[in-house]
């Protein structure tokens, strides 16, 4: 099956997506849409030398509805590699393109639940929306559900994300979108219990625990960090084979955290306007704009980044600890994409996901989160794009009370 492709958003996420996408066979037209178009004719140049695809440059505002509904024409299905803020605005123009939808993050767990309240609306249009199919969420929910899939019951679900690479960089700066990576770390953490459902903690960096990740990363120190496959893997799940907790565990320097403490203390991180010498400034947005773009720092970052999923349960009768996981190095993925390790696991999933479309592997309709997709075929393409993944098992004894 031939498909027609848009990616809104060319930032060092769409880029990878786009260098992704022009790999397949079955690329037919791809459009590169962003509401300043320098990158996206500079990607374009690169890609025509590696695709018969015809592509398109397209200046749209994601956040008009109207903007992004005239670029989508016959266009199959669109990446939103773009800031969560305008993920409802591109869902409605997708709706009424009849345009499949898969965007990489929420704005928050109870916007993604927002999102998928969407079901019926995506479905009387005839199409589908993956809501969160970047790294993590994503890859992480999908490792999840094929963790969940091999075990007779679940006691913890645990998304784990972990590196300890070093930086060419002196000052503050996040590997993904600075304006999410400040966002939900400093929002307060949620967590899912079988009992309560989604809860949140008073404050962030409340819960800190210690996790073994694969080497050469090792022990880190983690945070409870606000994310969204907390929001939806207790009940799509985990619920059913007993699930008593899921949590998102975050890796963070000690630096980087009292950078956010520092930040939040001086009401930096708010995205509300104040007044400054008359003018409107929304402080998070200063903040932001002195941090590096996760593209300048392809070739600054040296080491591994690693993120999976660490499910604990029983099978047969044995207690049982599976973690599934991605580890790349940040130096690997610059000599081969001119990208580094956290964009590329962002951007490759839902290039998988659309790998499945052509193939007629996710047909349905309607609005869904990753682990409803199915992880086995996912992972095989997932793993034939270069995104490799492992399984460590951990086992132990069942001791019985006498």
């Amino acid at each position: 099956m031939s498909l027609q492709v848009a990616i809104l958003g060319v930032g060092a996420v769409g880029q990878v997506c786009a260098m992704e996408v022009v790999k397949a066979g079955y690329l037919k037209k791809l459009v590169l849409a962003d509401i300043s178009t320098k990158a996206a004719e500079a990607l374009a140049q690169k890609l025509a030398t590696q695709t018969s695809a015809e592509i398109v440059i397209k200046n749209v505002n994601a956040s008009d509805v109207a903007s992004v509904a005239a670029i989508l024409g016959e266009i199959d299905v669109l990446i939103h590699a773009g800031i969560p803020q305008n993920n409802f605005s591109v869902m409605e123009a997708c709706i009424e393109a009849k345009t499949n939808y898969i965007d990489m993050a929420a704005d928050s767990p109870n916007w993604l639940l927002k999102q998928l309240e969407w079901d019926e609306k995506f479905k009387q249009a005839g199409i589908l929306g993956i809501m969160g199919l970047g790294c993590d969420p994503g890859f992480t929910n999908i490792a999840a559900r094929y963790a969940v899939d091999q075990l007779d019951s679940v006691k913890t679900i645990t998304i784990l994300d972990g590196d300890k690479s070093d930086v060419d960089y002196e000052g503050f700066c996040a590997f993904f979108s600075p304006q999410t990576a400040i966002k939900e770390c400093l929002a307060k953490p949620n967590y899912w219990t079988k009992e309560a459902g989604m809860l949140f903690d008073p404050k962030p960096f409340t819960r800190k625990d210690e996790y073994e990740f694969p080497e050469p990363i090792g022990w880190l120190d983690c945070y409870r960090v606000e994310h969204e496959e907390v929001a939806t893997l207790g009940e799509t799940i985990g619920k059913e084979k007993g699930c008593e907790l899921v949590e998102f565990m975050y890796a963070l320097h000690p630096d980087f955290v009292n950078t956010l403490k520092v930040l939040s203390y001086l009401g930096l991180d708010e995205d509300e306007p104040i007044k400054v010498d008359g003018n409107d400034v929304i402080p998070l947005n200063v903040v932001v704009t002195s941090m590096p773009k996760p593209a300048d720092l392809a070739g600054k970052i040296h080491g591994y980044s690693c993120i999976g999923t660490a499910v604990k349960g029983m099978k047969d009768g044995e207690n049982i600890e599976l973690f599934v996981y991605s580890m790349v190095h940040h130096d690997e993925v610059y000599r081969k994409m001119g990208s580094q390790a956290t964009v590329f696991q962002t951007g490759v999933p839902p290039v998988v996901a659309i790998d499945m479309m052509a193939e007629g592997l996710l047909a349905m309709t309607g609005c869904i989160p990753p682990e409803k997709i199915d992880p086995v075929p996912f992972l095989e393409r997932l793993d034939a794009r270069g995104m490799k993944w492992y399984v460590s098992k951990k086992t132990s004894p069942v001791f019985q009370d006498v």
